[in-house]
């Protein structure tokens, strides 16, 4: 992979081709010679809005390309292809899945407790998360084996245990400090804390909520802040409660708050908590394949998340699965060998004598990753 040569270059797009997370690559000039946007400015979701309403028609952005010899990955020794045995029946996935049932009712009578108003101990709560994480080889494995955990029918004590354990790996990424580890990680816990007081009837329906009940569900936002108001708590963790279902846009609730007004903890809460639901087994559908989550992620978050902690969350995911084994659309199983830095749910593959880059073949995905 050291052969491997980024080159920069500028591309021309049209307005309407633009996303968060693109960079500029020339000025970006108004009619009246005003600067709406200087090179090198990365595109948010707060200057993308700006863009699109004004009487711009194209724009300059950075395109990465890479100067790939076949030769310098094909010389490479190739992984050796896993054995083809299922991740349920892996030892390190059973340990895990052991530490974390067994976890898992201490996790439900604390939480329960907390509802009912007993006080937040955040150095045990996150000694119950950190027990489940020192089960893993690395801690990016969270990624893989959360989604193969068995479906539980209380589904709200176990999310909010696979969104502790999100977030506590997305701390690491972000360099945090024990302390805020252990702050973030207990506030992922604690984020649906609100919804042990709606109805069981509401929180447990298949099918859609009524307008009437889906008002009902939206308020365990508010309860749950209202739980932690008044306990001695650092206030990201409270907020993260009252704030994760805020979108940058504006489109969330329970206040319809925008960019900046939005807690911190509560924006990367709030991609833990959608990666886990799309993520874990259901009784509807399967789990979905992490790239897959990636493109729906890329696709159409951009603008209601917050665009540098997705950044952040989308690259580690991407690279967390280089050098893995995968299994495409057409049935081949091939080596993830490069992923592309703007197109991370569309990596370059070997398998065998063969090169595919998936980003240049469009009929062709990730499925599975072996």
């Amino acid at each position: 992979m050291d052969k491997i040569i980024h080159q920069v270059s500028a591309k021309k797009v049209k307005i309407n081709e633009i996303k968060p997370g693109m960079v500029v690559a020339k000025d970006i000039v108004t009619d009246e010679g005003f600067v709406l946007l200087a090179r090198d400015t990365m595109i948010s979701p707060s200057n993308y809005s700006k863009l699109k309403e004004s009487s711009i028609k194209e724009v300059f952005i950075k395109e990465a390309t890479i100067n790939i010899k076949p030769e310098d990955l094909l010389g490479r020794p190739q992984a050796k292809q896993p054995e083809h045995i299922p991740v349920t029946k892996k030892k390190d996935f059973q340990e895990f899945a052991k530490e974390y049932e067994g976890k898992l009712e201490i996790t439900k009578n604390r939480i329960k407790a907390i509802s009912d108003g007993e006080s937040v101990n955040v150095e045990e709560l996150y000694e119950i998360t950190n027990s489940i994480v020192k089960k893993l080889k690395t801690k990016s494995d969270v990624l893989t084996y959360v989604s193969f955990l068995k479906e539980h029918d209380e589904y709200t004590y176990s999310h909010s245990s696979n969104v502790a354990l999100l977030s506590s790996m997305f701390a690491t990424w972000l360099k945090f400090d024990e302390t805020e580890m252990a702050n973030l990680t207990t506030a992922g816990l604690l984020h649906d804390l609100g919804k042990l007081k709606i109805p069981l009837e509401i929180l447990n329906k298949k099918g859609r909520l009524t307008e009437a009940e889906f008002d009902i569900m939206k308020s365990h936002t508010v309860v749950g802040y209202r739980i932690l108001e008044n306990q001695n708590l650092p206030e990201n963790m409270k907020l993260a409660a009252l704030m994760h279902h805020e979108r940058v846009d504006g489109s969330g609730y329970p206040l319809a708050l925008k960019d900046e007004k939005i807690n911190k903890y509560a924006k990367i809460i709030a991609i833990c908590d959608i990666y886990d639901a799309m993520t874990a087994n259901r009784v509807y559908r399967g789990r979905i394949c992490p790239f897959e989550v990636i493109k729906r992620f890329e696709v159409s978050s951009f603008g209601e998340l917050d665009t540098d902690f997705l950044l952040t969350f989308l690259k580690n995911i991407a690279y967390t699965y280089f050098g893995s084994w995968v299994k495409l659309s057409n049935g081949t199983e091939a080596e993830i060998v490069y992923i592309h830095q703007n197109d991370l749910s569309r990596p370059i593959v070997r398998a065998g004598d063969m090169l595919i880059d998936i980003q240049k073949t469009k009929n062709i995905t990730i499925v599975d990753v072996l």
